[in-house]
């Protein structure tokens, strides 16, 4: 099945992207994706931890009334024992991102404490599907490794007394193997998650019927009529801010050139000295100076 155009004559692969919004909601928003949906969370969750079964919650959850706010999850479900999990998509590079993460399932564990009274609540489970690359404070020690994971421990001993709140990130930004080096079902789905967007067919390798359904929610020739619909709006609206963004931050680096040499000439620097330090035509520099 090759590659077709929407309406508005943008390319459309076969798959869709799971690391762009589109993409992302066309997967997990979708009710009928239950299982392609667990198939990643028990890949990517503690052994312990594997789900059967998920019911789906609203996106969309209000704060306390004192804040007045709504708070926007990317996906969150709960599964039969009362377990929940969060599921949040992140492409680009956001100051605090793991304190945001931390507050929004905070929020949710002491949603249900709240509820509960007696402090006996299930955990949460916050998973980032990461397109950056998170800032760790000794790199050499995450050389092959593309999962990490944060909870509640005991400094010394690595003790965790009870389940509460664990963020699990995937570092798919890092992740650079090449299909045929993956062997275990964690790189797997590593590759599934990054190149998802850019595959023609389904890998010989992932003929497993575990990842059928997962292929096949994201193909998009199955979409029916008001999904494709939805999807190609959604893939719309996310190139023409990509747009926006890209000329802002154009405007931006600009104008903080034409500062930095009106800083230098008015200095007392000569017009070939600043052309050499910013790399630009003389006469470029120069119609600044009779600015």
């Amino acid at each position: 099945m090759e590659n077709y155009n929407d309406a508005r004559g943008n390319v459309i692969h076969r798959y869709v992207d799971i690391l762009t919004n589109g993409g992302f909601k066309a997967l997990f928003g979708d009710v009928n994706n239950k299982e392609a949906v667990m198939t990643i969370m028990n890949v990517l969750l503690p052994e312990h931890r594997r789900v059967a079964d998920i019911v789906y919650m609203p996106t969309e959850q209000q704060g306390q009334i004192s804040d007045n706010k709504e708070y926007h999850y990317d996906f969150i479900c709960r599964d039969e024992n009362g377990v929940m999990f969060i599921v949040e998509m992140q492409r680009y590079d956001e100051e605090y991102w793991f304190k945001r993460c931390v507050s929004y399932a905070a929020r949710v564990y002491d949603r249900q404490n709240r509820r509960g009274g007696n402090y006996d609540v299930p955990p949460v489970y916050l998973i980032g599907l990461m397109g950056t690359d998170i800032s760790h404070s000794d790199s050499s020690l995450w050389t092959d490794r593309f999962i990490s994971e944060y909870t509640f421990r005991e400094k010394g001993t690595g003790e965790v007394l009870d389940e509460t709140i664990f963020i699990t990130f995937a570092e798919l930004a890092r992740f650079n193997k090449r299909c045929t080096e993956c062997m275990s079902d964690i790189d797997k789905m590593m590759y599934i998650l990054k190149n998802m967007g850019r595959l023609k067919n389904r890998p010989e390798w992932l003929q497993r019927e575990v990842y059928t359904k997962l292929f096949d929610a994201c193909e998009i020739a199955r979409f029916n009529e008001e999904k494709r619909i939805q999807y190609e709006k959604d893939m719309y609206d996310e190139r023409r801010l990509k747009g926006e963004f890209a000329a802002a931050e154009k405007k931006g680096r600009e104008k903080g050139l034409e500062e930095a040499i009106r800083k230098m000439l008015s200095a007392g620097m000569a017009v070939d000295q600043v052309a050499s330090i910013m790399e630009l035509p003389a006469e470029q520099v120069q119609a600044f100076k009779h600015d």
